[in-house]
C-alpha cells in the first residue's frame, strides 16, 4: 500500500518506520523540516505542503494532537481527496469527534477509521496494538497495513465509527490506575518499615511468575536499576485528555471507576503541590514508556 503519515511526532515516526519494514510505501508531512529529513532516511518520501498530499496517496494516516489539529488537517485535504478515500485517525481522539468526523466524510464518499494506538516508545520496535472502529468492510481493505503496524494478534475490529477510540479511552483511564498502584506498593516499600529494600530487585522478581507481572513492572525495574532515590526528578505528572473522558463517560452511565478517577485528582494534587515519590514514579514510568517529559525539582 502507500499511505500519507500526517505528524512525525515519535508515535507518527514510528509509524513511519513499522509501514516501510512491512514493505509499503509512505509520504509523510510535518511542519518540522527536521522531522520531514528524519524519514527521508528512512525510505519514506514527503512533502512541505500538507495539501501536496493529495496529489500522491489516496490513504491518509493522522497521528496529530486530539481535537482541533484534527479537525484542522481533514479541512485542509479535504478539497483534493477523491471518493472511497480512506482517512485514519490514529490519535487519542474523543470518540464523539471520530464520530462526527465519521459521519461528515461519509456525506462525501470519503471513508474514515477511528483506530487507537498503543505501545509508546516500544511501538516500534516490536509493534502497536491497534483498536480500529468504522466499516468493517474497510476495515478489512486495511488489514495488510494494520498487520505491519501491530504487535502479533496486536490489531482488531471493535465496531461502528467511534469505537476504536472509545477502546482506548478506556485503555487509557485504566492505565492511570494501573500505574498509580504500582507507585502507591513501591511508595511503601521505600518508606514503610524497612527502608533499604532493593526495588529494582524486587520489581524483577515480581516480573517474573509474580500475579503482578507486566510490561509497566519491567519499566519498574529499569527505573530503579538507574535511580530509586528520584531525588533530582518533580513528582508532578501531566496527563492527557483520556483519562478524564473515561470518567466523565463512566458518569454519564452512572458506572462507578472511583479507582481511575482518583488516580486523575492524584495527578492534579501532584502538580498543586510537586507531589510525592509515588507521583514521582509516575512520572518517571510515563517518560519511559511513552517519552513524556520528567520536570527537575525545583531547588
Amino acid at each position: 500500500m502507500k499511505i500519507a503519515v500526517i505528524g512525525l511526532g515519535r508515535m507518527g515516526a514510528a509509524i513511519v518506520h513499522r509501514a516501510l519494514t512491512g514493505d509499503h510505501e509512505v509520504v509523510g508531512y510535518d511542519p518540522s523540516a527536521q522531522a520531514r529529513d528524519d524519514i527521508k532516511k528512512m525510505g519514506a518520501q514527503a512533502v512541505e505542503q500538507l495539501s501536496d498530499l493529495t496529489n500522491k496517496v489516496r490513504i491518509f494516516w493522522i497521528m496529530v494532537p486530539a481535537g482541533k489539529p484534527v479537525d484542522d488537517v481533514i479541512t485542509t485535504l479535504l478539497p483534493g481527496l477523491q471518493k472511497d478515500d480512506i482517512v485514519i485517525d490514529g490519535g487519542n481522539s474523543l470518540f464523539k469527534d471520530s464520530i462526527r468526523r465519521h459521519d461528515h466524510l461519509a456525506t462525501k464518499g470519503i471513508h474514515f477509521l477511528d483506530c487507537g494506538v498503543s505501545g509508546g516508545l516500544k511501538g516500534r520496535e516490536i509493534g502497536f496494538s491497534l483498536m480500529v472502529g468504522g466499516n468493517m468492510a474497510i476495515f478489512e481493505t486495511m488489514i495488510p497495513l494494520f498487520k505491519a503496524l501491530a504487535a502479533p494478534q496486536g490489531y482488531a475490529y471493535m465496531g461502528k465509527a467511534g469505537t476504536g477510540h472509545y477502546v482506548k479511552m478506556v485503555h487509557n483511564g485504566i492505565e492511570y490506575a494501573l500505574l498509580q498502584a504500582y507507585a502507591e506498593g513501591f511508595d511503601l516499600l521505600r518508606n514503610g518499615h524497612y527502608k533499604d529494600l532493593d526495588l529494582a530487585d524486587i520489581a524483577k522478581v515480581w516480573g517474573n511468575g509474580a500475579v503482578v507481572r507486566s510490561w509497566i513492572l519491567e519499566l519498574c525495574a529499569d527505573v530503579f536499576k538507574h535511580d530509586q532515590q528520584l531525588k533530582e526528578i518533580s513528582g508532578q505528572i501531566a496527563e492527557i485528555l483520556t483519562g478524564r473522558w473515561t470518567v466523565d463517560e463512566a458518569h454519564e452511565h452512572k458506572i462507578p471507576v472511583k479507582l481511575i478517577e482518583e488516580s486523575l485528582n492524584i495527578r492534579a494534587w501532584s502538580r498543586q503541590t510537586g507531589g510525592n515519590y509515588g507521583t514521582k514514579v509516575v512520572a518517571k514510568l510515563r517518560n519511559a514508556f511513552g517519552g513524556h517529559e520528567v520536570k527537575k525539582e525545583e531547588k
